[in-house]
Parts: structure tokens; sequence; C-alpha cells
């Protein structure tokens, strides 16, 4: 992506630790002063929109591959369901293969192998990628997969795809990247200068703290910044001198947002909270990040 844009992907191992949080409130923050893209590529469960007043601007579809069996070619050899690696075709002995399109990702691996050339192309809608202008001034990119749909990190690469297309727009592009540590978190990295992951100070959110930097060092080691927020500090029973002491021991620069009650009734109500609740704790602690990040606002 482009060197004149800076792109900030917000990213966590577990779901749950509040990478929207801190997305949504980031973008907000930068587009006080700069133009501003929130991006999000949490394709199973995009929820940015929730904290925005929106009007869409266009809409993208992604369509995705799926077989069609020509049953007069088909000679039950059975190399197709050998190969798929989703386990997604069926022979039923001496009748047919059928697909149980659940399971199928839409690799189109069945097509490559078959022999006969019985396997005939057909596509569906597997996801959309739609642009919005907010109220706020924070523009917005939503890659939504469709239910039963698989492909997550094809999804994310396409939605990316598009941005890339008006990215030189904007001053700033915030990603609101999906939980895990999986090949999409790789393109999402890829495509960034700052890698802010958000974790919580349980067992849990630190084992996949541990991940992420893993992979943030195997391919990104002194090319970006890794930064980290750790959201929900001094949770009753929580583990914050853990995760304080292998952040420290890692020498990686990080900041945290308090475990406050407020944060959670401004989430289930689609608060931006530093806009309802600026003079909170806990809005001082996300200008905080700005701090982290060296930008002024």
């Amino acid at each position: 992506m482009d060197n004149l844009t800076e792109i900030i992907s917000v990213i966590g191992g577990k779901g749950g630790t509040g990478k929207t949080l801190v997305a949504v409130n980031l973008a907000y923050m930068l587009s006080r002063d700069y133009r501003t893209l929130l991006v999000d590529v949490d394709v199973d469960n995009p929820c940015a929109m929730s904290f925005f007043k929106a009007r869409q601007l266009w809409e993208k579809k992604v369509l995705e591959f799926r077989p069609r069996i020509n049953q007069d070619l088909c000679k039950l050899c059975g190399t197709c369901v050998r190969n798929c690696p989703e386990h997604a075709l069926v022979m039923i002995p001496g009748k047919q293969v059928i697909l149980v399109e659940e399971l199928c990702a839409g690799c189109g691996v069945c097509r490559l192998v078959c022999p006969f050339d019985a396997i005939e192309e057909s596509w569906i809608e597997g996801g959309v990628i739609r642009g919005y202008e907010t109220e706020d001034g924070v523009d917005l990119v939503v890659g939504e997969l469709q239910p039963t749909c698989r492909r997550s990190p094809v999804m994310i690469l396409k939605t990316l795809n598009v941005v890339e297309d008006f990215m030189r727009k904007y001053g700033y592009i915030v990603m609101d990247a999906p939980p895990g540590a999986d090949a999409g978190i790789y393109s999402i990295m890829d495509r960034s200068e700052i890698i802010l992951a958000v974790t919580e100070p349980t067992p849990l959110g630190l084992m996949d703290l541990r991940k992420v930097y893993r992979l943030y060092q195997k391919f990104f080691h002194d090319k970006k910044r890794f930064l980290v927020i750790v959201n929900k500090y001094g949770l009753p029973g929580g583990s914050d001198h853990e995760t304080r002491r292998f952040l420290d021991e890692n020498g990686i620069a990080w900041t945290t947002i308090p475990y406050d009650d407020l944060v959670v009734r401004s989430y289930i109500s689609g608060e931006l909270i530093i806009k309802a609740h600026p003079n909170s704790e806990a809005a001082n602690s996300l200008r905080r990040v700005i701090e982290l990040l060296g930008k002024k606002i």
C-alpha cells in the first residue's frame, strides 16, 4: 500500500478483547484532524458499523466458486472426493457424487483434478463489500462474508484489494481485524505500518498475545512497529502482573484501558466512548493510545 498513507491494524488473538472498541474510537480521534478510513475486515462478524450513523455509497459483490457435477460425464472414479481438502464431496457408490455445500470452501481443487472434465463452474455470492460515509467524518468500508461461506482469508484479501484502489485519498487507515493469528491476519499485518495488538489481562488473553507476537517476530520484526493495548486492566482476578512482565521482558511499548462498566455500557449502546463520555477515565486512556502512536490531535 502507498507509503503516503499510514495504515494502523488493530489485531488480537482471542475474540472479545476490545479490538473494535479501540478501532472505532481511534478512527474517530484521527478523523478530527486527518482524513481517515476505517476498514472492518472482521468479515465473519463485522460490527464497526454499529457505532456510526452512515449512508451507503457503493457495494461490490464477491463471487465464490461452487462445483456443478455433470453426471453424464462423471465416471465415479472418486478423484474429486479424495482430493477435496474440505471433504465436501461425497460419493454414493454406483450412483453419483454429491456436494455438501455447507462444507465447500470454493477452492476449485475438484475441477483441477477431475480427469473427465465432469466438474463444471457455478458461482454464488460469497460476500459483499460496502462503502459508507458517516456523520462523524469517518469513511467506512465493511467486508462481510455470507453465512455458510468459509473462505474468510480470501474475503479479507478482496476487501483489502478494493481499499487499495482509493486509499491514497486518506491520511490514515485503521483496520479492524478478526480474532486469531491465521492467514487473514498475515495479510492485514503485511499492509500495515503500525500493528496495534489489543489483549486482556487473562491467561487466555496472554496466550493469544504471545501467538500474535510470534507471528510479528517471524515476519515483520524491525519492519513495522508493534504496540500493545491491555484492555480491562485491573480486571478482578486478572493477570495484570503476568501480562506486564511479558510486555516489559520483550521491550514492547504498551498502554492500558481500565476495567470499567462504563466501557461495557457504551459498547452495548453502540456509543463512541471518546465522544459520548469525553471526560471519563476510559476516554483519557484512549487518548493515550494516540500518544503511544506518536500522533498529535
